[in-house]
């Protein structure tokens, strides 16, 4: 009895030692893995921009987006899926898809849009109730914003020397990192989130 007890005590201590074993993680590709693809355009985070489709996107994301539009005095529409957080490569973030749209579709979303609000930046955005005449439609950039702040050292670790750094008049703190080769542009506030924005390269 005593054998079958300490034989069953020592079963129980080895099933949760293996529960407790973390279990393997799959690659993911990270936001400095940007590759150019032979069109010309690159892909990061697997999306191919041009190429995958908004139902790819939300496969690779494994999540489902909200869309909007956004108009703005003097500036086309743009049609945008957003995920309020994402987990890629472990790390948390906020995802933009901006959708190439034909004109023609976009104001028939229009039409059809719930309500409008008026951002910061001067834009209105309209909230789209459905969404499914997009989901064939390609991701034409996309903007990556992670949950934790990066700073200069930790670009130039991940990306290299930038080709150029932009400064704003109106916001002494912030710097532009531009990439053109990559279809790269990082914005950098020690106050604000990281804002990283993949699109064709130039």
């Amino acid at each position: 009895m005593k054998k079958f007890l300490l034989g069953l005590v020592l079963i129980v201590v080895g099933i949760a030692s293996l529960m407790l074993i973390p279990s393997k993680q799959l690659p993911a590709p990270m936001p400095w893995e940007v590759n150019t693809m032979a069109d010309g355009n690159i892909k990061v985070f697997d999306i191919h921009l041009g190429t995958t489709t908004y139902a790819q996107a939300q496969q690779l994301v494994r999540q489902y987006g909200k869309t909007a539009i956004f108009t703005q005095d003097g500036s086309q529409p743009s049609v945008e899926a957003y995920f309020d957080s994402v987990n890629l490569g472990g790390l948390s973030a906020k995802l933009v898809l901006t959708l190439a749209v034909d004109e023609h579709v976009v104001e028939a979303l229009l039409s059809q849009a719930l309500d409008a609000r008026i951002q910061d930046s001067g834009a209105h955005r309209y909230t789209l109730e459905n969404s499914s005449q997009l989901v064939n439609t390609a991701v034409k950039s996309l903007t990556y914003i992670p949950s934790i702040k990066l700073n200069s050292d930790m670009v130039k670790h991940r990306f290299g020397e930038a080709t150029s750094i932009e400064k704003f008049a109106d916001m002494p703190e912030s710097e532009l990192w531009l990439y053109p080769d990559l279809g790269l542009s990082i914005h950098l506030n020690p106050n604000q989130k990281t804002i990283m924005q993949y699109h064709q390269p130039q």
